[in-house]
């Protein structure tokens, strides 16, 4: 029979998968960081186009119109001779402020400049469309912003024009601009995007504690956002409800144990009395099979919660509870090597004593328990030499009222297992239940280790 095995936390969701579920940050504040930053970036790259579109483009075309002006005067001067090419040379360095270098010697040596090339590009254009010819654009950014043209004329000649006003532009500002605004935004956006998430962890780990049995405990309802008010309030009067609740609770059980114990008591007196033994035999055992029960009701409802954690010696605590059970049952326990663990004491007692019961009543000796250390948990282990339980309806045996087919003839509440797996819950661990190779089930129970002990 192959080994069937079913965690006592229940199976979880699945997480749903691609591209998208990958990069999509888990946290609310990145999220919104995420999304605040791309509406900011969209917006810098729209302010960016409008001021192209609307400023510099028609800045460059107007400016490269005016040149192409001046570019035609000389193109004009070389072919009818006149004026003459010092006089051409003076009127467009006093008129359009531009120089014309005649001396190969000093003609620039072009090399690619990306950034320049932006605005080059588009000047070019221009000066192609107004003066049928594709002269080279050329932009030095030192000494002195220079823009550098090749004029259409047949002899090599280039001018330049000293575009000394661009130097007064601030880099800071512009990089300010650029770089300072998204980054600021960024930075204003994860400082609220805090502020909105800091009331969630609180409200979650709110949550943790009244999950841990911690029903009294309260947020803040007049602080805060009318949103998150809201919240605390809702949440603080489930815990009150909750809290409520657990008080009836207690008081039923104490209710339960106390109204039906005593007509029990007084028929197990009657019973004794009896003078046929083999009837009050019968009779007491069914009494105290209806007391058993009454305990596991109990149990059940009393989950535990309230319990305070101390250090607990595992091996010592199976020890004692498996001395209690060996006048009715042969329990051979081998003790492995474990640390102290944080424990509720009573709860893992209740739990060691349950597996033995289970054993007791649907299995067969000898029981075998042993402790061991598997990975980053402390394992204690039972296992029976009886029948075993079906794999297909293992997940069913963890559910109160759920037992196995060879146990619906016997008495019992069906609790046990349930019982079991709530208490290993309650202390984050897992819970196996499996058929053993040779026969009989196999109770794991898993319960983590201390941190010191899983980092060594």
């Amino acid at each position: 029979m192959s080994l069937t095995g079913i965690a006592a936390s229940g199976p979880r969701p699945r997480r749903k998968s691609g591209l998208l579920q990958w990069l999509k940050p888990r946290s609310s504040a990145m999220r919104t960081t995420l999304v605040i930053g791309i509406v900011v970036l969209a917006s810098q790259v729209l302010s960016i186009a409008f001021f192209w579109q609307n400023l510099y483009l028609p800045e460059i075309r107007q400016h490269a119109h005016t040149s192409a002006l001046k570019l035609a005067l000389l193109r004009d001067a070389e072919l009818s001779g006149t004026p003459v090419a010092g006089e051409i040379d003076e009127d467009l360095l006093r008129f359009g402020n531009m120089i014309v270098v005649r001396d190969p010697s000093q003609f620039p040596k072009p090399r690619d400049k990306w950034f320049a090339e932006i605005f080059t590009d588009h000047f070019q254009k221009q000066l192609r469309r107004e003066l049928d010819h594709r002269p080279q654009v050329y932009f030095e950014f030192k000494p002195v912003p220079t823009l550098w043209i090749s004029a259409p004329t047949e002899t090599p000649i280039w001018v330049r024009e000293e575009l000394s006003f661009i130097q007064q532009y601030s880099p800071g500002i512009i990089i300010g601009w650029v770089l300072g605004v998204p980054l600021l935004a960024i930075i204003a956006i994860v400082i609220l995007a805090r502020q909105l998430n800091r009331p969630l962890k609180r409200l979650q780990l709110a949550a943790i504690r009244v999950g841990r049995g911690l029903h009294s405990t309260q947020l803040e309802e007049y602080s805060g956002p009318t949103e998150i008010r809201a919240v605390n309030r809702a949440f603080n009067q489930m815990t009150r409800q909750i809290h409520q609740a657990e008080r009836e609770r207690t008081v039923m059980l104490a209710g339960i144990s106390h109204d039906l114990r005593t007509p029990l008591t007084r028929l197990r007196l009657t019973a004794e009395m009896m003078s046929d033994r083999e009837l009050a035999e019968g009779m007491v055992t069914d009494i105290e099979d209806m007391d058993a029960i009454l305990d596991q009701f109990i149990a059940f409802m009393r989950d535990g919660s309230e319990e305070k954690r101390e250090p607990v010696d595992l091996n010592l605590l199976a020890q004692e509870v498996a001395q209690q059970f060996e006048h009715q049952l042969d329990v051979r326990f081998s003790a492995g090597a474990l640390p102290l663990l944080s424990l509720r004491k009573l709860s893992l007692k209740r739990l060691i004593g349950n597996m033995l019961q289970n054993a007791l009543r649907y299995g067969a000796g000898p029981v075998e328990m042993w402790t061991d250390i598997s990975g980053p948990h402390a394992c204690l282990h039972c296992r029976d030499h009886g029948p075993g339980i079906d794999p297909g309806r293992i997940g069913e045996l963890m559910q109160p009222f759920r037992r196995g087919d060879q146990a619906r003839s016997s008495q019992g509440s069906g609790l046990g297992l349930a019982i079991v797996a709530r208490i290993v819950q309650q202390h984050h661990g897992q819970l196996v239940l499996d058929n053993h190779p040779q026969g009989g089930l196999h109770i794991t129970v898993r319960l983590p280790l201390p941190r010191t002990r899983q980092n060594a």
